[in-house]
């Protein structure tokens, strides 16, 4: 708009009436302060600084709008732009904000109609006229008014936004420094002061709907989407509700997701975001749900070292993978670990359980490595761990 609400110039009665009232614009800014501050709760409880500076702006405004009637100029609103501005960044709600013009034009509006209807030569048309041409301008105001609070409302969020999403890149990366310097705090991404938390590593598309899921449990957590995957962190109000918590990311997760365990400051919290990354990495692809380190460790070992599980494959399974049935032997082998039953092994896989103790025999002959022995039927589970692992797409 310029700075202008649709270019509303009076006419020459009110034009004339404003250049009477400008003497007494002290006077009556002091009526409209005082009815703002009674009339409007919050601006009744403002402190004695805020109150001062909402009596200057009445003021000045006044001013600068009956000036502009009288010299016969279209009447601005850039002052009532900046306050807008100011009150939005100030906390101000859009209502009281509105209200407080409301109640400034209609203590205007009664003083240019009473000196109007002083002039001998006016008519009750003209009184009429311009009584509505008052409150156009404050119309027009309104419009400007609650435009351009909702613009830095807007703003506002943005900057917030951005400052919020670097204070989470320095907790994550582990630069408590950078945290410290940007006056890095809990209350600025949302979270409670004290710990515990947690740390979650998931797919980089599941902020919305992990952060619903834990809302609805009454706990509050802060999403940082990254290159590759979604960094969290969730404020438990305890250690024991970490096992709550859990459950509601286990449930609500689209893709796979790995939660750290407890930790009390949030400058640990690069730390455990690596721990909950392990723990993600720990699934398989085709798997959907969360899990913890705690829950799989052989499985998280082997995601922690993609060079030696890789190295494991090949030194474990290597002549299995080569064998021509090499399907049907892992198949047998995998399910003979989760179980450690030859009969529900079979019943698994409909065939006979003679059948499974021969294709259990043929990988122990390959490899050398016996699932009588405990240190063989580790390297084993390791192995077939890792083999899945590696079978997942690039994406993860």
């Amino acid at each position: 708009m310029g700075g202008r609400a649709r270019e509303i110039v009076v006419d020459s009665l009110l034009s004339q009436c404003a250049a009477t009232l400008l003497a007494r614009a002290d006077e009556l800014a002091d009526e409209i302060f005082e009815a703002i501050t009674s009339e409007d709760e919050l601006y009744a409880q403002m402190g004695p600084e805020r109150r001062a500076d909402v009596r200057d702006f009445n003021e000045r405004n006044l001013r600068e709008q009956l000036t502009c009637m009288a010299e016969g100029r279209p009447v601005s609103t850039e002052m009532s732009r900046a306050n807008a501005r100011l009150r939005a960044a100030q906390g101000v709600p859009i209502a009281s904000l509105l209200h407080a013009f409301r109640i400034g034009y209609r203590v205007m509006w009664k003083a240019l109609m009473d000196e109007a209807r002083t002039w001998p030569d006016s008519s009750t048309r003209e009184v009429a006229h311009a009584a509505m041409t008052v409150w156009a301008l404050f119309d027009a105001c309104s419009e400007t008014v609650n435009e351009v609070y909702r613009e830095t409302l807007v703003g506002l969020a943005r900057d917030d936004e951005r400052r919020r999403l670097v204070l989470l890149d320095a907790l994550f990366e582990g630069r408590v420094a950078d945290w410290s310097t940007l006056g890095g705090s809990a209350e600025a991404l949302g979270l409670p002061g004290r710990g515990p938390y947690l740390s979650v590593a998931a797919g980089r598309d599941e902020a919305t709907t992990l952060e619903r899921a834990l809302a609805r449990l009454g706990l509050r957590s802060a999403w940082r989407p990254r290159t590759d995957d979604l960094a969290g962190i969730v404020a438990v109000p305890g250690a024991r509700d970490a096992e709550r918590t859990f459950a509601a990311i286990d449930q609500a997760v689209a893709g796979r997701a790995g939660v750290s365990p407890p930790y009390e400051a949030l400058g640990d919290t690069a730390g455990a975001l690596r721990l909950a990354s392990v723990a993600r990495a720990s699934l398989p692809h085709d798997v959907r749900g969360a899990t913890t380190l705690d829950r799989d460790p052989v499985a998280a070992l082997v995601a922690a070292g993609s060079d030696l599980s890789a190295r494991l494959v090949t030194s474990v399974l290597g002549p299995v993978l080569d064998h021509p049935e090499h399907k049907a032997l892992l198949e047998a082998l995998s399910a003979w670990l989760e179980t450690g039953s030859t009969s529900e092994v079979a019943a698994r896989l409909y065939c006979h359980r003679n059948t499974v103790r021969n294709r259990l025999d043929r990988v122990e002959q390959l490899t050398g490595r016996y699932l009588a022995q405990p240190t063989d039927t580790a390297a084993f589970y390791a192995a077939v761990r890792a083999l899945r692992l590696a079978q997942r797409p690039a994406d993860g």
